[in-house]
């Protein structure tokens, strides 16, 4: 049986579809002990976790279940908050449990963190601490993100680096764990990891033009088919306001159209911006990742050679 897999890379890349075609080509090459599909895909996306987000997350959907098993994916309500930590649980979990049904998992996804976590073990950290985490999110409230972030520039300034903008639920974990620890989550990471997950690791990426033009073309594809009605849904939901769901890029800029704030035109236009930056800072985090195959792509047409070459480059036999 082929051993477990990682597909990697920037936002938009193609990821997903290359691992549902990969997992085709095992399906039909070795299908697992009761005859079902050889592969199963497990997530490693920070926001496709969420459900009511399938859209604007590109989430799988009923048809890319029906090709292959998917773990990991619209399990959460938008109001759950869930970290790295417990992903690499749940990720490990789910990977040991179809490797028992005999079927190799693709791993794929774009959040650096969670493959972190995963593959090369990541800092747990103390448990969560509501008197502490009360008079961070009141501060929150009553000065903003900003003072928070001003905080963590202080006492941890490389934890703040790896923190997207608007993201106050990592930002006050980070404060969390200087306030209950002493020292700053970033070095405690380096010191305490948890037991790092072996597998092939392959990566996708393509020249910034191109990848910005496949990003556009996906937003006005998900605003057809209902991107901005779920943005109308989390706003209706009345969710509290550190909710992930309301911090997730492309429902944050639609929710400021939904509220009144912006223009469609304007919200979409951000969204198409935030997400270059993201792909952007995406491919500095897995310039850092080590022991990539990496294929530069400049068409969709490769797709199915890409899922072949990975099968075929990818090692045999189970790996601890």
């Amino acid at each position: 049986m082929i051993d477990r897999i990682v597909i990697l890379g920037p936002t938009a890349g193609g990821k997903s579809e290359i691992a549902l075609l990969l997992a085709e080509r095992l399906g039909a090459g070795g299908r697992g002990a009761d005859g079902a599909h050889g592969a199963e895909v497990v997530g490693a996306d920070s926001r496709q976790i969420y459900r009511g987000l399938e859209v604007g997350t590109a989430a799988p959907s009923a048809i890319d279940r029906a090709r292959a098993p998917h773990h990991l994916a619209s399990f959460l309500p938008p109001s759950e908050i869930y970290s790295a930590g417990r992903y690499a649980r749940d990720a490990k979990q789910a990977i040991a449990e179809v490797e028992a049904r005999g079927r190799a998992p693709v791993i794929v996804g774009g959040s650096g963190l969670y493959l972190r976590a995963l593959l090369d073990g990541l800092f747990a950290g103390p448990e969560r601490d509501e008197g502490v985490r009360a008079g961070l999110r009141a501060r929150l409230e009553a000065d903003g993100l900003e003072s928070l972030r001003a905080d963590l520039e202080r006492v941890d300034p490389a934890a703040l680096a790896s923190i997207l903008p608007g993201d106050s639920t990592r930002v006050i974990r980070a404060l969390e764990v200087h306030a209950l620890t002493g020292r700053p989550i970033s070095v405690l990471r380096r010191e305490h990891r948890n037991e790092p997950t072996r597998a092939a690791r392959f990566g996708i990426r393509w020249a910034r033009t191109a990848l910005a033009e496949r990003n556009e073309a996906r937003i006005r594809q998900q605003l057809a088919d209902g991107f901005l009605d779920e943005a109308r849904a989390l706003f209706r939901a009345g969710l509290p306001p550190e909710a992930p769901g309301l911090h997730t890029l492309g429902y944050r800029e639609l929710l400021a159209h939904v509220r009144g704030e912006v223009s469609l035109e304007d919200a979409v236009a951000t969204i198409a911006l935030r997400t270059r930056q993201l792909g952007k800072r995406q491919e500095t985090w897995f310039r850092r990742v080590g022991n990539v195959r990496w294929f530069t792509l400049t068409s969709e047409a490769a797709f199915p050679a890409v899922a072949a070459a990975i099968e075929r480059e990818a090692p045999s036999g189970n790996q601890p």
